[in-house]
């Protein structure tokens, strides 16, 4: 029991001193704002106003020993140049507040404007088609069903020992309009060993622009490739030897219409 006693006694005295420490905090805290109101109320004596000073307080020393005149200028040479759809140039604001009109046309001549780009007169736009006519595995083509069916699809033979497939068949014809060439090395054809040739495949070839309007010479090229395929029991298939779909032919000609479309908007150097 004298325990409780003394534990109560010592709650009593903590919150006493708790007491008095709030009220010397707040007796503190109105001699604090008291001060800063007597503060406020006296005039400045020592500070001269801000207006009568000669110097500019948001002047930089560094900023002004700065040249910021390409500051967001993209010159002709930049790599976003050709994207550019406004020719527009940043430069630094200058004050002048004690300048003339004269000292001020001299201090600001105006910046030459960089050129305008020119379209680029680029080479005309050009791509190589190729076709393969697979033989079935393990079946090669044989040297005279090949001569046989190149004769009957109008090939002739050219002056660099691959078959050529002129224009409407005509001799006189200088450019063919693709050329054909077989799978194996050197992938020539010599009158000599025709007859004992064999062969896994025939590669049908033509570089656009040629003799004939573009998609003529593919349509040119997609049927003689099936004549070939059908005569030989073959199969039409890409330049990487996969077999050719409806989806692979139609990307085909897309593609080469697309040539067509950069062919018209080629501009040609004059």
């Amino acid at each position: 029991m004298e325990m409780d006693k003394t534990q109560l006694q010592w709650l009593v005295a903590g919150i006493g001193v708790l007491v008095v420490a709030l009220i010397y905090l707040w007796s503190s805290r109105a001699r604090i704002r008291e001060g800063f109101r007597r503060r406020r109320r006296r005039p400045p004596l020592d500070n001269p106003p801000a207006m009568d000073s000669g110097e500019s307080p948001l002047a930089d020393p560094i900023l002004n020993t700065q040249d910021l005149k390409d500051l967001g200028r993209i010159t002709p040479e930049h790599h976003l140049a050709d994207k550019v759809l406004v020719d527009v140039e940043f430069g630094p604001v200058r004050r002048h507040d004690n300048a003339s009109p004269s000292e001020m046309a001299l201090d600001t001549p105006e910046s030459p404007r960089p050129a305008r780009r020119e379209p680029s007169l680029s080479d005309p736009p050009k791509m190589t088609v190729a076709l393969t006519v697979m033989a079935p595995p393990g079946q090669p083509f044989q040297g005279p069903d090949i001569a046989a069916a190149v004769e009957e699809a109008g090939f002739r033979l050219g002056a660099s020992n691959l078959f050529e497939r002129l224009s409407n068949g005509e001799a006189s014809a200088a450019i063919p309009v693709f050329s054909m060439a077989h799978l194996r090395e050197p992938g020539t054809f010599l009158s000599a060993t025709l007859d004992s040739l064999t062969t896994p495949g025939l590669l049908l070839f033509m570089n656009l622009p040629g003799p004939l309007q573009e998609m003529k010479a593919l349509d040119l090229l997609a049927l003689t490739a099936d004549q070939l395929a059908r005569t030989l029991g073959g199969s039409i298939c890409d330049e990487r030897r996969k077999q050719m779909t409806n989806q692979a032919f139609r990307h085909l000609r897309n593609e080469v219409a697309d040539l067509e479309r950069r062919r018209r908007a080629w501009v040609q150097p004059s």
